[in-house]
């Protein structure tokens, strides 16, 4: 699907789905209005859309024009998991009647609106497509804005020297994670374009010296961020693509070329300048030169301090969520401040929400054997981001990360006359 072929398929499409893609492309340009929102909720582009997002997902589904899904068993889990997410949701919102807890309410419940909107998008592999050229279209202005401040940053984080020191960029978005997102979702979107390339014929070119490009952005954009997270979901990837690749001639060739390039002039100088000193503070935890709670960078004392907290609710609460516990320390509990979406969601839905969570990623990943090897990398690309992101951020609250991840899994789930 070229540029020109997407126009042509967006033209005919019904305001039902059309809606979702200009969403997307627009997306990270909101974003970028995030310190609006000290200002007033009405002047935040972002509240906004978060307000709106529901509204249009419950406008497209009550209308005739947009498809049903195809049924799959695989949705149980997730369902489940849904159910009790949005049970604590309600009350923690009940609880409160506040402008900001019927924001929480919005923005922790928007990923299980999201989820059945692709499950019913997502009809065909150019629904698929469609979808990730938009993210792709989406993505040339978070690319050009972190080129851009190479020469003139918009905003400067610092680092602490138990983090590795130094400064990162986050433009005008909230945290870093927004690059991060581009980053992650471009190369792996790319990588899954350049296999359909390699395994067949596919209008959309992506050749070898396209993938080094890109090779060279996103190694750019992780030395400027500094995010360790994204360093190993970035090295998950290329080994993801490596491993996708190897089972033919152009794929070896690829791969020669790639480490040749790499491995002798940037590998050592690359691991001692970015990746050592923000991983230094874990190798001594692992030695046992510094305290456990110093752990992903330092977030382990927080997970102990809350855990304690979760510890002396009732048992009731560990499995269905804290939100009926009528501790004050709940709404921090469930909140972005846990920087882990596995204990964020465990503290939110219980063992038994999560549990279904991690069956439903588990259950999913299993449609990889039903697939061809481009579709094979994209979904396990997408599910090891997913997971490893959740060690210690909380990728269910980036949205822009959620459109293109979920429709991933709705094509996974599809039957098989429809995955062609």
């Amino acid at each position: 699907m070229t540029f020109k072929d997407w126009w042509k398929w967006f033209k005919t499409l019904h305001g039902t789905k059309k809606w979702y893609l200009v969403l997307i492309i627009i997306r990270p340009i909101l974003d970028n209005f995030y310190e609006l929102k000290e200002i007033s909720a009405l002047a935040s582009p972002l509240y906004i859309v978060g307000v709106l997002t529901p509204v249009c997902i419950f406008a497209s589904f009550n209308s005739k024009k947009f498809p049903k899904k195809y049924p799959s068993s695989i949705d149980f889990p997730w369902n489940v998991f849904s159910a009790f997410l949005v049970f604590n949701c309600f009350i923690f919102y009940a609880i409160d009647l506040s402008v900001v807890a019927l924001g929480d309410l919005i923005k922790y419940s928007t990923p299980v609106l999201l989820y059945a909107y692709s499950r019913r998008f997502v009809q065909s592999t150019q629904d698929l497509h469609g979808i990730l050229m938009a993210f792709l279209i989406s993505s040339f202005f978070p690319m050009g804005m972190m080129v851009s401040e190479a020469w003139n940053p918009i905003a400067i984080q610092y680092i602490g020297e138990g983090r590795g020191g130094g400064s990162r960029i986050r433009g005008g978005y909230g945290d870093i994670m927004n690059y991060a997102v581009y980053i992650v979702g471009v190369f792996l979107v790319t990588g899954y374009f350049f296999l359909k390339n390699v395994y067949g014929r596919f209008r959309f070119v992506i050749k070898p010296w396209h993938m080094l490009f890109i090779f060279a952005f996103v190694v750019y954009g992780l030395t400027q961020i500094k995010h360790v997270s994204t360093w190993s979901v970035a090295l998950t990837l290329l080994l993801l693509l490596m491993m996708h690749n190897m089972r033919n001639l152009k794929g070896i060739f690829f791969v020669i070329v790639l480490l040749a390039m790499v491995l002798p002039f940037f590998a050592e100088d690359l691991y001692k300048a970015q990746i050592e000193p923000l991983i230094a503070k874990e190798i001594k935890v692992a030695d046992g030169e510094v305290d456990d709670s110093a752990a992903f960078n330092g977030r382990m004392s927080r997970w102990e301090r809350y855990f304690e907290v979760w510890e002396q609710m009732p048992a009731i609460n560990h499995f269905i969520g804290v939100a009926t516990s009528n501790f004050d320390e709940t709404v921090i509990m469930i909140g972005a401040g846990m920087h882990s979406d596995y204990v964020r969601l465990l503290f939110l839905t219980g063992f038994i929400g999560l549990t279904f969570y991690i069956l439903f990623l588990l259950f999913v990943g299993m449609n990889y054997f039903r697939l061809n090897m481009p579709e094979k990398f994209l979904l396990l690309g997408a599910i090891a981001s997913l997971m490893l992101w959740s060690v210690s951020t909380i990728p269910l609250l980036y949205a822009p990360f959620l459109y293109i991840t979920f429709p991933i899994f709705s094509y996974a789930l599809l039957p098989s006359n429809r995955l062609q």
